[in-house]
């Protein structure tokens, strides 16, 4: 039986990106609150505030996490990240 596991691998050089984002549009249409966010992503509400305003860098277990509770692709959050898709199979 083989089950197959789709990884995406975020480029190293995604952080020279990370201060055009378009979280800020991405939670008003999704009409998600920021507390909810940051209770889900385990952060303080200024943390998330200096990612959103391209302060701050998110780690990318927390960009895929931000993405995840969105529902949304990394792509979407961040137009200018290079994402490889990895497919690792276990048989």
């Amino acid at each position: 039986m083989e089950i197959k596991i789709f990884i995406y691998k975020i480029e190293k050089n995604y952080k020279r990106n990370y201060m055009q984002n378009n979280i800020k549009q991405v939670i008003k249409e999704k009409g998600i609150k920021q507390t909810y966010i940051c209770e889900k992503l385990g952060i303080n509400e200024s943390v998330l505030s200096l990612i959103i305003n391209g302060k701050r860098k998110p780690s990318q277990d927390r960009l895929r996490a931000l993405a995840k509770i969105l529902n949304v692709s990394i792509k979407t959050l961040y137009p200018n990240v290079v994402c490889k898709k990895i497919n690792y199979y276990y048989i």
